[in-house]
């Protein structure tokens, strides 16, 4: 069988002499794990979330066949290394956690978004970030509710996050429970964006910990992210 379609390239590892196994968020066909031929101008063309246009070709659907991929090279950018920490983190969720050949549009469209701004001020970079990752686990079936207190439907003033039900309280209703409950940072609590580099890291701190809960696996094990949150503590 023959798949045309387009993606994003998450990274590759070599496979013997002269092979390499290739991952691809596609559009169409979701995550794609698959046998690849680089010469060695390919190997060093081919960046972490490079948009790229390919052909999987193999006997069976359940193989792992092989891919000829093209970059799409109008659309690539000089990364700051911010972004790049990003991108690389973006990569290693989608590998570790999404399931292969089912697609997922929602989280192949957030990423796309995400690459758009990621030239632009780090704050609004990282901010989009932490929203990719919310997202994330939200189409993946393990979504946190910031949208109002589960317990008496405001909308407004919400403060608290129960880490058992993943639902947000406000600051009346959960004040008594707080020492089992994580403080909403700002940027998750206004959905906007933050000049304190401290907020972000406790939403990461707080999708780290739904990460763990929902996908049983230690986050820490991410080498890129776990340099994205080090980058963060020093900004």
């Amino acid at each position: 069988m023959k798949i045309n379609d387009s993606g994003f390239f998450l990274g590759n590892k070599k496979y013997g002499e002269n092979s390499m196994i290739v991952y691809i968020l596609s559009k169409n066909n979701g995550l794609i794990k698959s046998f690849s031929k680089f010469s060695k101008r390919q190997r060093v063309s081919f960046t972490i979330l490079d948009e790229v246009n390919f052909t999987w070709q193999s006997k069976q659907k359940d193989s792992l066949g092989y891919v000829n991929l093209e970059l799409e090279a109008s659309l690539k950018k000089n990364d700051s290394f911010i972004s790049s920490l990003i991108k690389s983190s973006a990569s290693e969720l989608c590998v570790k956690f999404l399931p292969l050949w089912q697609q997922n549009i929602e989280i192949y469209n957030d990423l796309q978004r995400l690459i758009k701004i990621s030239d632009q001020k780090i704050e609004l970079v990282i901010f989009n970030y932490v929203w990719w990752e919310i997202l994330f686990l939200k189409n993946t079936g393990y979504g946190i509710n910031l949208d109002k207190c589960s317990v008496s439907g405001s909308k407004e003033k919400l403060y608290y996050l129960s880490p058992n039900s993943g639902n947000s309280v406000t600051y009346t209703v959960g004040h008594k429970y707080r020492n089992k409950l994580f403080k909403l940072p700002h940027c998750l609590k206004e959905k906007e964006i933050s000049n304190n580099f401290v907020d972000y890291i406790s939403a990461l701190r707080i999708t780290t910990y739904f990460f763990k809960k929902s996908f049983d696996y230690d986050l820490n094990k991410f080498v890129f992210r776990t340099h994205l949150i080090n980058k963060l503590k020093t900004l």
